[in-house]
C-alpha cells in the first residue's frame, strides 16, 4: 500500500509518518511540500494526506486536478479551519483532520482509510464481471400498477398523502404512499433533506445550506441537515466512483 503525505509544514508530516508507521511499517511513504509532486502524471498513491492550505496551488483545488485526471487515491485533508472542509466532500474526500491532532485520530482515520482502499480494489474486479441491474419499485398509479427505476427518479415529494415522483425522463409519476416508506426502499443513493422531499443524490446539480440544485428545481434544506447532506453526498459519490 502507498501513502503519500502533502503538507506545506515538515513537523506536520513527520507527525502523520510517524503515526502510519505505528499502524504498519509495511506502508510506502512519500512526503510532498507542495502540490506539484502530487500532479504529476506518475503519482500513484492509494491514501494521500493533502493540507488545505499550502502556498501556491492549494489542497483543494489539487484534489479536484488529481479527480479530473481519473485518479482514485483516497483523500484525507488535513485543515487548521474545519470551515473549509464543507466544500471538499464534492472532490471525493474520504475523510479530513483538523490542526492540531493527536495519533490516536489519525489511526482511527487511517485504518478506514487503508480498508477503503483494499474495498475499492475489491469492488474494481467485481465491477469488471458484471453488469449493474437496475433497482425498481412498483407503485400503484392512476389505477394500474408501475415499474419504476430508481435510478431514474430525480426527486420525490409528498403532498397531501400523494407521493410525486419527478422523472428524469418521463413525466411525473403520482401514488398514495408514504414517503417514509420510499425513503427505506430507495437505499444510500437517496437523501432525505427535507421532510416533504427526498432526492436522489445522482440527480443533484449542486448545493448550499438552504437549497438542494436539481435540474427543474431547487429543494429546501431542512434546518440542521445540511451537515447530514455533505456526509451523505460524499459518501455517494465515493461508493459510485469508487473512490
Amino acid at each position: 500500500m502507498k501513502l503519500a503525505i502533502c503538507d506545506d509544514e515538515k513537523r506536520i508530516r513527520d507527525n502523520i509518518a510517524e503515526s502510519v508507521r505505528e499502524v504498519s511499517e509495511k506502508i510506502e511513504i512519500e512526503f510532498y511540500s507542495d502540490a506539484k509532486g502530487i500532479l504529476s502524471p506518475s503519482f500513484d498513491s492509494d491514501i494521500l494526506f493533502l493540507d488545505i492550505q499550502m502556498p501556491g496551488i492549494d489542497g483543494m483545488d489539487a484534489a479536484k486536478m488529481l479527480r479530473s485526471s481519473g485518479k482514485k487515491t483516497v483523500i484525507i485533508f488535513v485543515t487548521a479551519l474545519e470551515d473549509r472542509v464543507f466544500n471538499a466532500f464534492d472532490v471525493g474526500a474520504f475523510n479530513y483532520i483538523v490542526k492540531p491532532f493527536t495519533k490516536v485520530k489519525i489511526k482511527e482515520i487511517l485504518n478506514k482509510a487503508l480498508k477503503q482502499a483494499e474495498d475499492q480494489r475489491a469492488m474494481e474486479a467485481v465491477l469488471s464481471e458484471q453488469t449493474e441491474v437496475p433497482r425498481t419499485i412498483t407503485v400503484k398509479s392512476g389505477g394500474a400498477n408501475t415499474r419504476v427505476i430508481l435510478s431514474e427518479i430525480q426527486y420525490a415529494e409528498i403532498y397531501d398523502r400523494r407521493i410525486i415522483l419527478h422523472m428524469t425522463s418521463s413525466d411525473d409519476i403520482e401514488y398514495y404512499g408514504r414517503i417514509s416508506d420510499l425513503e427505506n426502499i430507495s437505499g444510500k443513493d437517496f437523501f432525505r433533506v427535507h421532510r416533504a422531499y427526498l432526492v436522489n443524490l445522482g440527480a443533484v446539480k449542486s448545493y448550499d445550506s438552504k437549497y438542494v440544485h436539481m435540474a427543474n428545481a431547487n429543494i429546501p434544506v431542512a434546518r440542521g441537515k445540511y451537515p447530514e447532506l455533505i456526509k451523505a453526498y460524499m459518501s455517494f459519490h465515493t461508493r459510485r466512483e469508487g473512490l
